[in-house]
């Protein structure tokens, strides 16, 4: 196995088996043979460690491991990445100073102080926010946003930070039964991050998701009249962009939902039955297999039709 076949591999399985994951970083350690390898394998590590698990030592004392593989790569960008995901388990961990001084060997000559502070801050709340902390992580949330008010532009790498960040916190809040006002709040704030974000770093497709993302957490908050807009703006958005069958399922799946949630049975019929036109046309079998759990877990929700 490659690093990248690990990586991927963890990637795919983390969701469901973090602690399995964690667990087999540290044999991955034997498969760094450059420092093209660290960056890919810390992001994994810190995001399992400090997201799935709250483990925060734990992940820093294996990237302390990850970084001793390329020891006389200390200054490369490649180690800064790993320097920068330690910072942000420092931060999510409440350790402000240990973090700032990471955070400061983590910068790169021909980037913005602000730019590294907000990968490490954003990094930072989509931890908390994995481990329910919600308070805690929407002030690092709204942290890395005024240090962003230099609006950072698409070669910027914290914009894509920030549009990462608040996709997977809005998606994370999403999943949570029992979601506190203040978890409401932040999951919103966050899935307008995603998009404000993707608008700037992304192709249409990542902001057409970000469209997607923010109109399921509205709905999710019971802000039923905003939460149609963003699904509007989603499924323009694919056809507009002569967008794939998987897209435009999406795309009339998330109108639909919204819909039904305002009460309109005869629109999310229409999206409903519009969706799933798209599904036979789709052969990636785990993409066809997405499709076909969404199209079941809708039609649960909006009953037979008639």
């Amino acid at each position: 196995m490659t690093l990248a076949d690990f990586v991927n591999q963890g990637w795919a399985d983390h969701a469901a088996d973090a602690e399995g994951v964690f667990a087999r970083c540290p044999a991955a350690l034997d498969l760094v043979t450059d420092k093209a390898d660290l960056a890919p394998l810390a992001g994994l590590v810190a995001h399992v460690a400090g997201e799935h698990l709250g483990r925060h030592d734990e992940g820093l004392a294996l990237l302390d491991r990850l970084l001793a593989r390329c020891p006389d790569d200390a200054d490369t960008p490649e180690a800064k990445a790993v320097i920068r995901q330690q910072a942000a388990l420092h931060l999510a961990a409440g350790r402000r100073l240990e973090s700032d001084h990471l955070e400061a060997r983590a910068r790169a000559p021909e980037q913005t102080v602000a730019s590294n502070q907000v990968r490490v801050v954003a990094f930072a709340a989509a931890m908390l926010a994995g481990q329910g902390h919600a308070e805690r992580a929407a002030t690092l949330l709204d942290e890395a946003l005024a240090l962003a008010a230099y609006h950072p532009d698409r070669a910027d790498p914290a914009a894509r930070a920030l549009a990462v960040t608040g996709n997977n916190v809005a998606q994370a809040l999403e999943e949570k039964a029992g979601r506190s006002p203040a978890e409401d709040a932040l999951m919103v704030r966050a899935a307008e991050t995603g998009l404000r974000f993707w608008s700037v770093a992304g192709t249409w497709l990542e902001t057409e998701r970000a469209h997607y993302r923010l109109a399921m957490s509205l709905r999710k908050a019971g802000r039923l009249d905003a939460a149609l807009e963003p699904a509007r703006a989603c499924l323009h958005l694919v056809e507009a962009n002569a967008g794939d069958a998987f897209e435009r399922f999406y795309g009339h799946e998330v109108l639909a939902v919204v819909h039904h949630a305002r009460g309109e049975a005869g629109p999310a019929r229409a999206h409903r039955d519009a969706a799933a036109t798209f599904v036979p046309t789709i052969e990636d079998p785990d993409l066809k297999a997405m499709v076909d759990g969404s199209l079941a877990a809708l039609d649960q929700v909006l009953g037979p039709a008639g």
